[in-house]
């Protein structure tokens, strides 16, 4: 089989990653289309670790706005329709690969319909509630034709919307094969490579992104964020390592307030890190806190304790290891404290059941486009379009 996968941003490339790297050992024919963030200096230019990872790139697509404003997305989104309009008809692939609730899976599920390309649709099913994402992932569910869910749950959503059981598939979290292939680093040698005073374990790592229906509360949210983590690192003498926000509306005044923190001793902000550094940064932190799908998708599997401030991810299945918190100084620094020095609680998130499936999951993808029959044309053509 031949399939172009599409992706713009660090977060989405890091779950199909083993997808495709299961399907190019399998021998199949691989190749990336990069867009968005990946492109982006000032988010770290990701498209240098795909190039790294040996994937053929089948097209560049610019479509990131350098704005705060909403019109962004929606820009972008058209641009990268008519961009991968044109890698479509020159490639020629059998599948379009796909994850999650972004501009590049509404792009792709579009192009992939007008075009009769399959589209694999990696993450259906899954409800956020007050993002613009949502609906985003759920009409991408109606137009894909392969979809290959995290959970159980998610699954049957899918079922409750309307879609046809044969195009359902349970197949887990492939981000896991990352966690679990890639090798360990030890704490000391991770402080010094990556020049940073976590040599005693006692830091937490930051990921917080914008939320879409709050989006004009961006700063202060950010900064209430700040000034509760602030008050826990002085109090319980820890750090706090920060990645960046997202590409989406809100981030640049995020990043504002990170900025004024930078010359604190206890806040460490890195601007983009290796999948080994950065996965074994987060095997050695105490709890990670923002509200990052991280915490929901993949913090399960390494037993991290979550702090999940605002409303961002609220909806989702949660494993039992988040704690979603109000924008309150004194609420963030009870739950960071509980999340990074309640033993009895880090006890009962060390021993949660993970509803997002084991690392078997890059694999179950790739069987269930091998189960595709090409020529047949129920794959093709949707005839339950609602319950």
């Amino acid at each position: 089989m031949k399939c172009v996968a599409i992706t713009g941003i660090r977060s989405e490339y890091d779950i199909i990653y083993p997808i495709l790297e299961e399907l190019r050992t399998a021998g199949h024919e691989i190749s990336v289309a990069i867009t968005g963030a990946h492109l982006s200096g000032v988010h770290g230019n990701t498209q240098s670790y795909i190039l790294q990872d040996g994937f053929t790139i089948a097209d560049r697509i610019d479509t990131l706005l350098s704005t705060d404003r909403l019109v962004q997305r929606s820009k972008g989104v058209s641009m990268l329709i008519q961009g991968l309009t044109q890698t479509v008809e020159r490639e020629e692939p059998d599948f379009l690969l796909v994850v999650g609730d972004r501009e590049e899976s509404i792009a792709t599920a579009i192009v992939g319909n007008y075009t009769d390309t399959l589209v694999v649709h990696i993450g259906g099913g899954d409800p956020v509630y007050g993002n613009a994402d949502d609906p985003i992932r759920f009409a991408v569910s109606k137009i894909a034709h392969l979809h290959c869910c995290f959970a159980k749950e998610y699954a049957q959503n899918l079922k409750n919307i309307g879609e046809e059981e044969f195009r359902i598939y349970q197949t887990g979290n492939p981000s896991y094969v990352n966690i679990d292939q890639t090798k360990y680093i030890s704490l000391d040698i991770l402080a010094q490579e990556l020049d940073i005073s976590i040599y005693e374990g006692n830091y937490l790592v930051l990921i917080k992104h914008p939320l879409s229906s709050e989006f004009q509360d961006s700063e202060s949210q950010m900064r209430i964020t700040m000034q509760g983590l602030e008050r826990f690192c002085i109090s319980e003498n820890y750090h706090v390592v920060c990645l960046p926000p997202n590409s989406d509306p809100g981030s640049q005044v995020m990043r504002k307030v990170i900025d004024e923190y930078s010359s604190q001793d206890w806040f460490h902000p890195i601007y983009t890190l290796s999948r080994e550094f950065f996965i074994n940064l987060i095997r050695h932190a105490k709890s990670l806190v923002g509200n990052s799908s991280m915490g929901i998708l993949e913090a399960p599997h390494y037993r991290l304790p979550v702090v999940n401030i605002g409303n961002r991810q609220k909806g989702r299945l949660n494993a039992g290891n988040v704690e979603f918190v109000e924008y309150k100084i004194d609420k963030i620094y009870r739950a960071v404290e509980k999340a990074c020095c309640d033993e009895k609680y880090r006890k009962f998130v060390s021993e949660l059941e993970n509803p997002y499936g084991d690392s078997t999951a890059a694999r179950n993808v790739r069987k269930a486009m091998e189960s595709v029959d090409l020529q047949d044309s129920k794959w093709y053509v949707k005839k339950k379009l609602c319950p």
